[in-house]
């Protein structure tokens, strides 16, 4: 069985997505989220300043992609061997 996702990892997954523009059925169904998870996701990162709405699309700001940046290297890190 899988492990759970953490919250970093699920912003992680959403932020690298996003580098294009995305719509919320798009971000959920790319990160196996539910609706009302997406919009709680999306809601965060926007207020945040990761990720900014143009319309009915979402896309990483340069503060979001430098999260990606930085989860990465910490990711590996951790987990490189």
């Amino acid at each position: 069985m899988k492990p759970r996702r953490s919250i970093y990892e699920v912003v992680w997954e959403i932020l690298t997505y996003c580098r294009e523009p995305r719509r919320l059925t798009h971000i959920m169904m790319a990160c196996n989220l539910n609706t009302e998870s997406a919009k709680k996701y999306l809601y965060l990162l926007v207020e945040k300043g990761l990720l900014k709405k143009q319309g009915d699309e979402y896309i990483a700001t340069e503060k979001g992609l430098r999260y990606v940046k930085l989860f990465r290297e910490l990711y590996l890190e951790l987990f490189s061997k």
